[in-house]
C-alpha cells in the first residue's frame, strides 16, 4: 500500500475514535429532526429531553433543548418515527406517525403543558409540509409512490420527472440505454450524480456503453424511496454540478416482512405497427415479465437487521427493422433502378466495363470480394418495393423488414444489514449486483451485420459499509467506504469468426480479443454492410471512496467538518475500426457507389491496431459546512468545499499530447502530475455555499440560495483521448478527396496495413488536450416563496439560475481558415500535419439557463395524493 493511503486510514481511524455526537447536518443517506419547545406561554424551554424512537426498530436517538429551547436529531435512519418531549414539571409531549425523507431536516416544535411528566399530550400525523429549514431545492419519492405509480420498466429515476426543471435529455442520449436521461435546470444529463445508500453509484466509463449512468438500477420494491435535487447548497456535495439522484435500500425492522411481485406484459394485448402493416407484416412478439421477492427482519431484536431482494427481468420484443438492399439486377451489374448516371470515362475504371448508356457494369469487371460480398445482402421482402422491380429511378426507399426479436435478460439482487450495538453506536453495510444480457438482433444477419445491433454483458457490483460513533450529546464521527465496478462488454455478431479469409479481404490483423467478421462498409444509397465500426468495445471502471467527518452541535450551530479520498478508474477498448472500415462515395469513379464497389473501387479506408488504455484519476475533498438558527424563524445554511482531482493518467504512461503554440509532441514520463498527464491540474477549485429559510408565517416561507459547483469528469467517448494517439495507438484513415485521385483500396488487393514506420502524421486522427484547462465550473442561485394553501397542500414558486463558464467542448485546431479566393490555409500545416483533424478539448464553453418553476404539491391524505409542476425556461 503506498503511503499516502497510509496517511489517509490513519486520519480516517483519528477521525473516528475523536469524541464526537450528533450535529443537524444530515448524512447523505440520512436526516435530521429539529424543532423548538416551548410552554404553553410562548416562553422557550431549555433542558427538554427530546427522543425520536423509529417504529420499526426500536432505534432511539436523545438531544436536550438549549437555552433558546432548540434541539437536533442528526443522523437519523429514514423512515416512520415517534418523537417525544420531557421535562419535569410538563406533561410528556408526544408526536407521532412523522415520516422522514433522504436528507430532509424536519422541523417538529412542542408546546408543553404544565403537569405530571407521567402524563401524555399526544398529536397524531404527519409533519409539516413546508420546508422551513433549508434552501435547497429537492422533491423525495416515498416508498408508497414507488410502487403504486406507473412506470416505464419499472425505472425508479423515471420519477425524477416530477421535479420541477427536469425535463427527459435530448433523443440521441434516450437511445443509448434502458435508463432515464434527463437534464436538470440546464445542467447536461451526464453531469448529474448518482447515490445509492450514501455511496457513489456512478459509472466512470467514457462512453455510457453499460447503456445508463448508475451501476445499480436497484427494484423499486427494494428502495425505501429516493429523493432527487436539483439545488442543494450543502458543501457536502460535490464533484458534480448536475442534480443528486439519492436512493436508499429498505433496511429490516423488528417484523419479518416481504413481497412476492410479478408483473407481465403479453403480445396479445398489443397491436401491430405501420411498418409491418406496410410490409404485409404480421405482428412481433413482444413479452415482457418482471417478478421477485423482499424480506427483512431481525437477527436480533432491537440490535441487528437484515434485508435482501431479487429481481428477475425477461423481454423478448420483435423489432421491425427496415433496411435497403440491392435488388436482383444490381446483384447482376444492372443499375437501371438507380436515378442517378453512370459514367465510363474515369481513369481508375478499366476501359469496357462500364455501360454507361444502359447503366450497367460487366460482371466480368466485378471484383471477386465484392463479387461475393454482394450476395451477403438478403433479398428484398416488401412487396411494395418489390412491385418497382426493373422500372428505371425507381430504387430508394426501403425495401427489406426483419422481425428478430431483442432479447433482455436481467437478474440482480441486493443484501444489507444494520447494526446498533449500543445507543452510541451504529453500523450498516450493503453489497449490490445485477448482470445483464441483451441481444440486439443485426437486421442483415449475423456476418453482414450492416448496423450497431449487439451482443452486450454489462455486470454492476457495488458495496458500502459506514460505521458511527457518538459520545455525549454534542458531537459525531462517521467513517465510510465504498466501491463500485462495472464491466460492459459489447460484441460484434461475427465476434472470433474470421470471415476476412472466407470472402479473401486482406492485410487486416487478425487478433482474438477483437477479430472477428467483416470491415463496416458503407455504400452510398444501400444500408451499411459488414461489422460495427466500434466493435467489439470493452470497458471497465471501478471507484473507490474513504471518507470521514465530523459534527459538532453548539448552541444554535451545527457544524460539519468533512473529507475524501477517491480513485475513479477505467480501462477500456474504443477503438474504431479495429476489423477495418471502406467507404464507397456517390460521384466518384463510376459515378454511383454501387458502382464503385462491384468494381472494388474504394474513397475511405480506416484501420486501427489494438491498445487498451488503462486510466484513472484520484481526487481529494474537504468541506466545512454550518446550519445556523439565528432566531426560530430563520435558518441559514453555510459552507464552503474545496476539490483537487488530478488530471486523466495512463497507469503505463502511455499518452500523447501536442503542444498547441508549437506543434510539438510530448509524451507521458515519470515525474509530476503535468509529466504523467499532460495537462496542468487545476488547484483552484473552491466552491463557497449559502442559503436562507425565512418563515414569514407559520404558513409561508421564502427560501432561496447560491452555490458555486465543479464538474470534474465529463464523457467524451474516445475523443481527445490523449491515451488514443500514437506511438501508443496507430489509427490511419485514408480518403480520396475527388474522382481525380486514385482510390485508397481497391477490394481484392486488401488493406495496406499501418505500423509505426511507415505512419504519416497527416493521415492520423490527433486526439489532443489544452494543457491549460481549468475546471467547468456552474453558479447556480434561486429565490422564491413556499406556502401552505390548506391543510397537506403546498404551493412554491422559484426564480432559477444556472451559469456554466469554462465548458469541456471539442473543437478542431487545424481547421481549415479561407484567406483568399479558392485558398484555405490550415494552421497546423507549417508543423508537419497537412490537413490532419487536430481534434482537442478546450475549456471555454459559456452556457446560461433562467427558469421559473412552480409546483402544486398535496401529501396523501384521505385516499388522494398529488404532485403538479410546471417550468418556463429560457437557455
Amino acid at each position: 500500500m503506498k503511503p499516502r493511503i497510509h496517511a489517509f486510514l490513519v486520519v480516517l481511524t483519528l477521525l473516528a475514535g475523536l469524541s464526537l455526537a450528533p450535529s443537524a447536518s444530515a448524512q447523505i443517506d440520512t436526516a435530521a429532526i429539529v424543532g423548538t419547545v416551548t410552554d404553553a406561554s410562548g416562553a422557550v424551554l431549555p433542558a427538554v429531553t427530546v427522543t425520536a424512537t423509529q417504529e420499526g426498530t426500536g432505534s432511539t436517538s436523545s438531544a436536550a433543548t438549549n437555552a433558546k429551547g432548540q434541539y437536533v436529531l442528526p443522523n437519523l435512519k429514514i423512515g416512520r418515527y415517534s418523537v417525544t418531549a420531557e421535562r419535569q414539571g410538563f406533561k410528556k409531549g408526544v408526536r407521532q406517525a412523522i415520516q422522514l425523507h433522504v436528507q430532509e431536516r424536519l422541523e417538529v416544535d412542542f408546546s408543553l403543558a404544565l403537569g405530571d411528566v407521567t402524563e401524555e399530550v399526544v398529536v397524531s400525523g404527519e409533519a409539516e409540509l413546508l420546508n422551513t429549514q433549508t434552501g435547497d431545492m429537492g422533491h423525495a419519492v416515498d416508498q408508497r409512490q414507488l410502487t403504486d405509480l406507473p412506470i416505464l420498466g419499472r425505472r425508479y429515476s423515471e420519477l425524477a420527472l416530477l421535479q420541477t426543471g427536469v425535463v427527459y435529455s435530448g433523443q440521441g442520449m434516450q437511445s443509448r440505454g434502458e435508463d432515464t436521461f434527463f437534464n436538470a435546470n440546464g445542467n447536461y444529463a451526464t453531469w448529474n450524480n448518482f447515490t445509492l445508500d450514501g455511496a457513489d453509484n456512478n459509472s466512470f466509463t467514457t462512453n455510457l456503453q453499460e447503456r445508463s449512468p448508475e451501476v445499480i438500477q436497484p427494484p423499486v420494491d427494494a428502495l425505501e424511496e429516493f429523493r432527487i435535487s436539483t439545488r442543494n447548497y450543502s458543501a457536502e456535495f460535490g464533484r458534480s454540478a448536475g442534480a443528486v439522484i439519492n436512493a436508499s435500500i429498505k433496511q429490516g425492522s423488528n417484523d419479518i416482512k416481504g413481497v412476492v411481485f410479478g408483473f407481465l406484459r403479453d403480445e396479445a394485448l398489443n397491436s401491430n405497427i405501420w411498418e409491418n402493416e406496410r410490409a404485409g407484416r404480421p405482428k412481433g412478439k413482444y413479452n415482457q415479465y418482471i417478478s421477485g421477492a423482499t424480506i427483512g427482519g431481525p437477527i436480533r431484536k432491537n440490535k441487528l437487521f437484515f434485508f435482501a431482494d431479487y429481481q428477475n427481468t425477461s423481454s423478448d420484443q420483435a423489432l421491425s427493422q427496415l433496411a435497403t438492399v440491392p435488388t436482383a439486377l444490381m446483384r447482376q451489374g444492372n443499375l437501371i433502378e438507380l436515378s442517378r448516371s453512370l459514367t465510363a470515362t474515369n481513369p481508375f475504371v478499366p476501359a469496357g466495363c462500364v455501360d454507361a448508356a444502359n447503366k450497367r457494369i460487366s460482371p466480368a469487371c466485378f471484383d471477386p470480394v465484392a463479387a461475393r460480398l454482394i450476395n451477403l445482402y438478403p433479398m428484398p421482402n416488401i412487396a411494395s418495393e418489390l412491385a418497382k422491380g426493373g422500372q428505371p429511378g425507381s430504387f430508394g426507399l426501403p425495401n427489406y423488414i426483419d422481425n428478430s426479436p431483442l432479447s433482455v435478460r436481467i437478474n440482480q439482487y441486493d443484501l444489507r444489514l444494520d447494526a446498533r450495538p449500543s445507543a452510541g453506536t451504529s453500523f450498516f453495510g450493503r453489497y449490490s449486483y445485477m448482470k445483464t444480457k441483451r441481444k440486439e438482433p443485426p437486421v442483415l444477419g449475423p456476418i453482414a451485420s450492416g448496423d450497431f445491433n449487439s451482443n452486450i454483458q454489462i455486470t454492476g457490483q457495488g458495496a458500502v459499509a459506514g460505521w458511527s460513533q457518538t459520545l455525549g450529546s454534542s458531537m459525531l464521527s462517521e467513517v465510510r467506504a465504498s466501491w463500485n465496478k462495472i464491466e460492459g462488454d459489447t460484441f460484434h455478431w461475427a465476434f472470433g469468426t474470421d470471415s476476412d479469409s472466407e470472402f479473401g479481404i486482406k492485410g487486416i490483423p487478425q487478433d482474438p480479443r477483437y477479430s472477428g467478421g467483416l470491415p463496416h462498409t458503407a455504400i452510398s444509397g444501400l444500408t451499411r454492410l459488414g461489422g460495427p465500426f466500434f466493435r467489439p468495445q470493452f470497458q471497465t471502471s471501478q471507484i473507490l471512496q474513504l471518507s470521514a467527518s465530523l459534527t459538532w452541535h453548539r448552541g444554535s450551530h451545527s457544524w460539519k467538518f468533512g473529507l475524501e479520498r477517491r480513485r475513479d478508474k477505467v480501462d477500456y477498448i474504443d477503438l474504431r475500426s479495429l476489423n477495418g472500415e471502406l467507404s464507397f462515395n456517390d460521384a466518384r469513379y463510376t459515378g454511383s457507389a454501387i458502382g464503385d464497389f462491384l468494381l472494388g473501387l474504394a474513397t475511405t479506408q480506416r484501420l486501427t491496431l489494438y491498445h487498451e488504455a488503462n486510466l484513472y484519476t484520484d481526487g481529494w475533498q474537504f468541506f466545512a459546512q454550518d446550519s445556523w438558527r439565528p432566531t426560530n424563524k430563520l435558518s441559514l445554511n453555510y459552507g464552503v468545499r474545496y476539490e483537487y482531482f488530478t488530471p486523466m493518467l495512463d497507469v503505463n504512461n502511455q499518452m500523447t499530447n501536442i503542444d498547441p503554440a508549437t506543434g510539438q509532441q510530448f509524451v507521458s514520463r515519470d515525474g509530476s502530475i503535468f509529466d504523467r498527464a499532460l495537462v496542468h491540474p487545476d488547484k483552484n477549485n473552491v466552491a463557497p455555499r449559502v442559503a436562507a429559510a425565512y418563515s414569514v408565517s407559520p404558513r409561508f416561507v421564502l427560501r432561496g440560495g447560491y452555490g458555486i459547483y465543479y464538474q470534474h469528469t465529463d464523457r467524451y467517448g474516445s475523443e481527445s483521448q490523449l491515451a488514443l494517439n500514437p506511438p501508443q495507438l496507430i489509427d490511419v484513415s485514408v480518403t480520396a478527396p475527388t474522382a481525380a485521385t486514385a482510390p485508397v483500396l481497391v477490394l481484392k488487393n486488401g488493406f495496406v496495413t499501418p505500423t509505426l514506420q511507415n505512419i504519416n502524421p497527416t493521415l492520423v486522427q490527433w486526439r489532443i488536450q489544452d494543457p491549460n484547462q481549468k475546471t467547468p465550473i456552474v453558479h447556480q442561485f434561486s429565490l422564491g416563496p413556499e406556502l401552505e394553501v390548506m391543510k397537506n397542500t403546498i404551493v412554491s414558486v422559484e426564480g432559477v439560475g444556472n451559469l456554466i463558464r469554462n465548458g469541456r467542448r471539442l473543437r478542431n485546431l487545424n481547421q481549415g481558415r479561407i484567406t483568399g479566393p479558392g485558398t484555405v490555409v490550415f494552421p497546423y500545416a507549417q508543423f508537419g500535419y497537412g490537413t490532419a483533424f487536430l481534434e482537442q478539448i478546450v475549456t471555454s464553453g459559456r452556457a446560461n439557463y433562467y427558469g421559473l418553476q412552480t409546483k402544486l404539491q398535496r401529501r396523501m391524505s384521505g385516499g388522494l395524493g398529488y404532485t403538479l409542476s410546471y417550468t418556463w425556461s429560457k437557455a
